[in-house]
C-alpha cells in the first residue's frame, strides 16, 4: 500500500509543463497499473481475501482506461491532462483508504517487543 500512496503523491505533484508531460503522466499510470497488477497476483497466490483482489483488479482497469484516454488525447490538451491526473489521484486515494480497512492492527501487550524490529 505504501507504493500506491507514493505513486498517488507523485501523480498529484505532477504538473503540465510541455507536450512531454503527457508522456510522463502515462509512464506514471503504467507504474501504477504495474503495481496494482503485482499486488493483485500476490494476493491471489497467497490465497488472501478475494475481495481485495477484485478491488485491485477494478483499480487496474480504471487506470488502464485513463492511460488509453490520455494516449488518444490531442497533443498538448491541458484540460484532458488535468482531468485524468485528478481522476487517478482520487481513485488511488479511495483505493488506499479501502485497503487500509483490510490492514490488521496488531495489539501488543508489551511495546518493548517492537524494539527488536527497530
Amino acid at each position: 500500500m505504501i507504493e500506491l500512496q507514493q505513486i498517488k503523491e507523485r501523480i498529484a505533484a505532477e504538473r503540465y509543463r510541455d507536450t512531454n508531460s503527457c508522456f510522463e503522466l502515462r509512464m506514471m499510470l503504467m507504474d501504477a497499473a504495474s503495481t496494482l497488477t503485482t499486488k493483485h497476483i500476490s494476493n491471489l497466490r497467497q490465497g488472501k481475501d478475494p475481495q481485495v483482489s477484485l478491488t485491485l483488479l477494478r483499480a487496474f482497469r480504471s487506470v488502464r482506461q485513463h492511460y488509453f484516454s490520455l494516449e488518444k488525447a490531442k497533443e498538448g490538451d491541458l484540460e484532458c491532462y488535468n482531468t485524468i491526473r485528478d481522476a487517478v489521484v482520487r481513485e488511488l486515494a479511495v483505493l488506499c483508504h479501502q485497503l487500509k480497512g483490510n490492514v490488521i492492527a496488531l495489539h501488543l501487550g508489551n511495546p518493548a517487543e517492537l524494539k527488536i524490529a527497530q
